[in-house]
């Protein structure tokens, strides 16, 4: 019997070929992607350079949280990310792309770590959590290449992933703190708090509940407080009070979110709604937890698609989410049916999955010619007498030897009528009224403030072709240079 067993399982292993395959072959082409992209000097999405600032100001010593002025006006991100990104300049590395980009590569590695780690809680083989880590993987092209951007979404998807993992595991110290880390990374990851207190409370009692309280609310509590009061308030005006003067886009949250989940994985979606009709109800401890947090992930992914320029990076938490759920769901079925049969074709739609995810890499690979356009624009740059506004570019002036310029979305998110700081965006028109700026670097695009009264198009040698198109997000890039008009001065 014991031979028997082995060799059912060493043929079960061999049904899983056609899965880790592929997922091999997901990892290997995620790799060919990122290092064709991890060391580009200039923007892949058009926010990277705005959030090289925020690490700028952090190595500085400068506050996050200011009123706005013609030197910095905040994201409406909490500080986690240009906190880790200041800080390991700090310790001797250069602040720029390559750091900022291998920060995010680092999250998305320990999110598609604890998937596995998760797999194997509940009862699933190593080959299954590595598949559903690949299909998270593979979400890459969906969620619009955002793994290894200089921006705050895969520092947060790992700290989530793994706090969640960690609660799961009993392990509520860690899972409080790193469920806290990524509230500091993108305050809404504090919602996945309230599920986890449920589950808690309910599957293993108040003592738990109050332990997990402890190392979660208290900490996320004192943060708040703390980053309050050294900011004035502004810290919670910032990533409260200004999202809440924005639009919300219903069609976008009730329609095209869902959408976009189920055609980021749509064959493995196919079995989670299957089992889920065939389940109807979470009996186990593990398959309520991640019943219940998975939900939450999906609305608030949904959420923040329909707020006012909520692009599919914000699905993020949702792809990772449902490639978890897939896994669980094909564990289900084996359970159910322990066949080779069952195994095989289990795998092979997995693997089906992942090579129906495939992108170009070409698709999101900078060029030579990105790089010379980029450095062509840097040298007109350098001979301008004065600080630089760059709103579309504000990374680009330091490669000039100059300030970081004011990220043209972080003015954007203040200019709505009725907003808390609307009033404070004046001092942007003024600035431009007394000629502040040795230039200003715009897109083809409106910017306002003033610049057509106070400032005049020069010549410009701007890119040709597709040259310094950033890679994914806003196409945007450098099209006219303004000097100051005499009277201005």
């Amino acid at each position: 019997m014991k031979v028997k067993n082995e060799v059912s399982h060493g043929h079960r292993a061999l049904m899983d070929i056609p899965m880790v395959v592929m997922a091999i072959g997901v990892i290997g082409l995620l790799w060919r992607t990122i290092s064709a992209r991890v060391s580009h000097p200039y923007d892949l999405e058009w926010k990277e350079g705005g959030m090289l600032a925020h690490g700028a100001r952090v190595a500085e010593g400068l506050p996050l949280y200011a009123s706005p002025s013609t030197d910095f006006i905040p994201f409406i991100y909490p500080p986690l990310y240009p906190w880790v990104l200041g800080g390991l300049s700090g310790m001797g590395l250069e602040l720029g792309y390559p750091l900022g980009r291998m920060i995010s590569v680092a999250g998305v590695v320990l999110a598609a770590l604890a998937l596995v780690l998760a797999v194997r809680r509940e009862g699933g083989s190593l080959a299954l959590g590595f598949g559903g880590a690949a299909l998270f993987l593979s979400t890459y092209d969906a969620s619009g290449a955002f793994f290894d951007l200089v921006r705050n979404d895969g520092l947060q998807i790992g700290l989530l992933a793994m706090g969640l993992l960690s609660i799961r595991s009993g392990w509520l110290r860690a899972g409080g703190l790193l469920l806290t880390a990524a509230f500091l990374t993108k305050h809404t990851a504090a919602l996945y708090g309230v599920p986890a207190l449920w589950w808690l409370y309910h599957h293993h009692g108040a003592a738990a509940a109050k332990r997990f309280c402890l190392y979660s609310v208290l900490p996320a509590l004192g943060f708040t407080a703390w980053l309050s009061i050294a900011s004035d308030g502004l810290f919670l005006t910032y990533v409260l009070d200004v999202p809440r003067s924005h639009p919300f886009i219903f069609e976008r949250f009730i329609w095209t979110a869902p959408k976009e989940m189920v055609m980021a994985l749509p064959y493995t979606a196919v079995v989670v709604v299957a089992v889920a009709m065939m389940v109807k109800r979470a009996k186990s401890e593990g398959a309520r937890f991640w019943l219940v947090q998975g939900a939450l992930a999906v609305l608030l992914s949904a959420v923040m698609r329909g707020h006012h320029g909520g692009y599919v990076n914000v699905l993020i938490p949702a792809f990772w989410v449902c490639a978890l759920w897939a896994a669980l769901a094909i564990q289900r079925i084996r359970l159910r049916w322990p066949s080779l049969g069952v195994a095989l074709c289990t795998s092979t739609l997995v693997a089906w999955q992942l090579w129906a995810g495939q992108w170009r890499p070409t698709t999101y690979a900078p060029t030579d010619a990105d790089v010379a356009a980029g450095d062509a624009v840097v040298e007109q740059l350098r001979a301008i007498d004065g600080p630089v506004l760059a709103p579309w570019q504000p990374w680009m002036p330091v490669a000039a030897g100059k300030a970081p310029s004011i990220a043209l979305i972080a003015l954007w998110d203040l200019d709505h009528v009725g907003g808390p700081l609307h009033e404070e965006v004046g001092v942007i028109a003024k600035a431009m009224s007394e000629g502040h700026w040795g230039a200003v670097l715009t897109a083809r695009g409106n910017f306002k403030h003033g610049l057509r009264t106070h400032y005049k198009r020069t010549q410009f040698d701007r890119p040709k072709g597709r040259a310094l198109y950033p890679k994914t997000g806003w196409k945007v890039r450098p099209h006219a240079l303004w000097l100051p008009l005499k009277s201005g001065k």
